[in-house]
């Protein structure tokens, strides 16, 4: 789809996506308001939950408050612990099997584990695959109540309308997409973070500044998401390297779980652009980790951006107060793309994939493009010589 019918597309789609309602979770937030999952599914008349988290969560403890809680409540309970990163439709239907007789589901991890739980809480109220749901708007039935429980502050997944799951025969990642699946509760409890390790915090915290940013500068913002948006940017700009330095810093920990619930509102709302659609493609290719993938590719992407988001970026720059107050907007905005760069260096990120080849470079750009044209709102449509040399940046180095 060239970009003349992407931007019709686009437009066209707009009025419907406005129209469309999209429901906050009940919110808690605070260390130790985990613990108030057990309450919450009492409050429901739930008789037995599935817990669905990973095999590290649930080996190392982090889930034992949850389950107290559950077993403290009268509310009967299983976990299912077979998440792994970027899941599969085939550990959906694992999931899914696991829920049987089950009246809510509680989900406590990362991404991944949202996103599998949103899909199994769907497919079970709807008596059907998650790969029947994949697309927009095909959840009929409200999924089973949900509380989602973040242990990492970065995919915004417990107040988004997206569940991401990978497709094994053809390595893509495919999208469920439908306001039913955000879920009934959120509960953001900062201790449940303080064991994740620097570079995931990094990796998770850079996620959800590619969704604020995303949201900032897409066709489909307006006043609520901008404001949305720009807190989340100035909390991770505010935080990320403070509770890299003290990684059991828990109102740093809580202002970055802030951060990542604001963009998630945010992005699901506006969608997002080139950095996911990119991020997706080499991410499902080339097993490269959602979070990194976004932070490698975020800078070069806004830096596109810049000729046509000037005013955008120089808004994020005085909120930020870099350079000067007599600054022009462009010295502004061009201060806040440099500063994205900097915050790479500074939290480790690699300027390459390691695992991303020259080879692939053309298939990665048409499944990119695909994603990307006629359904994500971005200010300025790539070239495929710009994407080419875009790829060309940041794929693997050829050994001399």
């Amino acid at each position: 789809m060239n970009s003349t019918m992407s931007k019709l597309s686009v437009a066209v789609r707009k009025p419907v996506i406005k129209i469309v309602s999209k429901p906050t979770p009940v919110t808690y937030i605070g260390p130790g308001r985990a613990k108030e999952a057990g309450r919450l599914l009492q409050m429901l008349g739930a008789k037995k939950a599935l817990v669905i988290t990973d095999s590290f969560l649930h080996q190392s403890g982090l889930l034992d408050g949850v389950e107290e809680s559950i077993r403290n409540a009268g509310v009967e309970h299983i976990v299912y612990d077979g998440v792994q990163p970027d899941p599969t439709f085939a550990i959906v239907a694992e999931a899914k099997k696991a829920c049987s007789g089950c009246d809510a589901v509680v989900a406590v991890g990362g991404g991944s584990v949202m996103d599998t739980a949103k899909a199994v809480a769907a497919a079970v109220a709807n008596h059907t695959s998650a790969e029947a749901l994949a697309g927009m708007l095909k959840v009929r039935r409200r999924p089973l109540p949900l509380i989602a429980v973040p242990t990492t502050a970065g995919t915004g997944s417990e107040t988004t309308v997206a569940a991401i799951i990978s497709d094994s025969i053809t390595h893509s990642k495919k999208q469920l997409l439908d306001p039913k699946l955000v879920p009934m509760f959120a509960i953001l409890d900062p201790e449940l973070t303080v064991g994740l390790p620097k570079h995931t915090t990094a990796h998770t915290a850079l996620d959800a500044l590619t969704h604020a940013l995303e949201a900032y500068v897409a066709g489909y913002a307006d006043e609520e998401t901008d404001r949305q948006a720009r807190i989340a940017v100035r909390l991770i700009f505010q935080y990320l390297p403070k509770v890299q330095e003290n990684p059991a810093d828990l109102e740093g920990r809580e202002a970055l779980l802030t951060a990542s619930f604001f963009a998630g509102m945010a992005f699901t709302r506006t969608y997002v652009g080139y950095v996911h659609a990119f991020a997706h493609t080499i991410g499902g290719k080339f097993g490269v980790p959602h979070g990194l993938a976004n932070a490698v590719l975020l800078p070069h992407i806004m830096r596109y951006y810049l000729p046509v988001c000037s005013k955008q970026f120089a808004e994020l720059g005085r909120m930020l107060k870099l350079g000067m107050p007599g600054d022009s907007d462009q010295i502004k905005a061009t201060r806040f793309v440099k500063l994205l760069y900097k915050l790479n260096r500074q939290m480790g990120i690699p300027t390459r994939f390691e695992k991303f080849p020259a080879s692939a470079i053309e298939e990665v750009i048409d499944m990119a493009f695909q994603e990307c044209h006629g359904t994500y709102p971005v200010p300025r449509y790539f070239t495929r010589e710009h994407a080419r040399k875009l790829m060309e940046a940041v794929c693997a180095k050829e050994e001399a």
